[in-house]
């Protein structure tokens, strides 16, 4: 077995014995075997990028074989071998991230390794390959790297998020020398709860704050159809915000490429992926001036599998806006349209409990096309009036719209996230 970089690394590649097949429907096996002795191949040749992600391909495709395997020998040599090609993967890439020499299947004299020291580590910059080059190209065509225009006076109420995320992410990227010794930056942080409560708006507000580069990605923009793309994309993002550190990269919806494994419902690109941000997060350092920061939001925190859970140190509940909340939403969300002296935001606030920022903005938009929509159903607009008189928007506008605008969150779910807050923190 294979022990981890706390370990000595004078260990051979792994070595891929010929196993007697007993029938001629293992196609699956004789094709992961084939790549791990490639990967073998490779990792002698101190290609260890390629020889990792083809120990990776070769473990995936080992387990899905043993999911079917009726022969009891022949699956537990399969998932045997699974386990070797993974941690060898594991072993190649961590070592990697660490700036050690890997070791290739021929064993020397330990004195011969050379290892840098930590100083010389921190100074020493990341190379980007031809390939990665192309794959950066790739990154600024599908994820965001624009400095957010969105403040903290654009985000109404939630107080209590906005200090967390002040002391998670925008002070130890403003004041670096503060986070020393013990008290160390969060490597990741988790925004959970309702859809529409404002945590993609959070995230941006404090990647704006802190004035640093801002990735941000989805898992839409992270997923291709071909295969291993995905794992190459996800490595070159957390590769370029290392170069452009610090940084912030911010990944909505990480539930659906870190769901819980053994569902039944995961394929096996898909657990590479996972497996590839697992690997990337735990390559994260957290000091000086190459801090980067991943901070992720979900709707569906229980969905997400436990091992990424625990890359996720800092946990922030974002929930339904409170009562000032919900009047600075409606006073945000009208500014600039002519109001009547009947509009009462605080009475609007009281009636609108249980509604998400989204909802009241919702809300707020049917309320400021109505004049609009009054005047294309008398005809006015078609007959090139010139003289039109838009009316202020009224109170009785808002209650109307009110009655069939209801809340996209039940008090259900909200019982939901707040258990499940209870029991992960947050």
């Amino acid at each position: 077995m294979y022990r981890n970089e706390n370990t000595s690394l004078d260990q051979p590649a792994p070595t891929t014995k010929k196993v007697r097949i007993m029938t001629n429907d293992n196609t699956i096996f004789n094709a992961a075997i084939k790549m791990a002795n490639e990967a073998i191949e490779l990792d002698k040749n101190k290609q260890y990028d390629a020889a990792a992600d083809k120990y990776l391909s070769a473990s995936e495709t080992l387990y899905d074989f043993a999911k079917f395997c009726k022969n009891s020998k022949l699956k537990a040599l399969a998932i045997d071998k699974a386990k070797q090609y993974f941690k060898r993967a594991e072993l190649l890439t961590n070592m990697k991230e660490k700036k050690v020499k890997v070791p290739s299947g021929a064993k020397g004299p330990s004195s011969k390794r050379r290892t840098k020291t930590e100083h010389q580590e921190d100074e020493e910059e990341e190379e980007i390959s031809d390939e990665e080059k192309e794959l950066r190209k790739t990154i600024e065509g599908t994820i965001i790297t624009e400095r957010p225009k969105e403040t903290w006076d654009d985000v109404a109420g939630m107080e209590l998020p906005k200090q967390a995320i002040r002391e998670a992410v925008v002070l130890p990227m403003a004041h670096p020398e503060l986070f020393k010794g013990a008290r160390k930056p969060w490597r990741g942080i988790l925004l959970f709860g309702p859809p529409g409560c404002g945590k993609t708006l959070l995230a941006k507000a404090a990647a704006n704050e802190c004035g640093v580069q801002f990735f941000a990605a989805d898992s839409a923009s992270l997923v291709s159809k071909w295969l291993g793309e995905s794992e190459k994309l996800l490595k070159t993002l957390f590769k370029v915000a290392r170069l452009d550190a610090p940084s912030l990269i911010f990944m909505d919806e990480i539930d659906s490429i870190a769901g819980k494994r053994g569902t039944g419902n995961e394929g096996g690109g898909e657990r590479r992926l996972k497996t590839q941000f697992l690997q990337e997060m735990q390559g994260i350092k957290s000091n000086g001036d190459k801090l980067v920061t991943v901070m992720a939001a979900t709707n569906l925190p229980w969905q997400i599998d436990s091992a990424v859970l625990r890359r996720f140190e800092k946990k922030i509940y974002v929930g339904l806006p409170s009562l000032e909340g919900r009047e600075k939403i409606f006073e945000l969300c009208t500014k600039g349209v002519e109001k009547d002296e009947s509009v009462d935001f605080r009475t609007l606030a009281e009636a609108s409990e249980g509604y998400s920022g989204s909802d009241i903005a919702t809300i707020c938009r049917e309320v400021v096309m109505l004049p609009v929509r009054e005047l294309d159903v008398s005809g006015r607009l078609t007959e090139g009036d010139d003289t039109l008189n838009v009316r202020p928007i009224r109170q009785e506008d808002f209650l109307n719209v009110m009655k069939f605008v209801k809340p996209v969150v039940s008090e259900k779910e909200i019982r939901r996230f707040e258990e499940w807050r209870d029991e992960y923190g947050g």
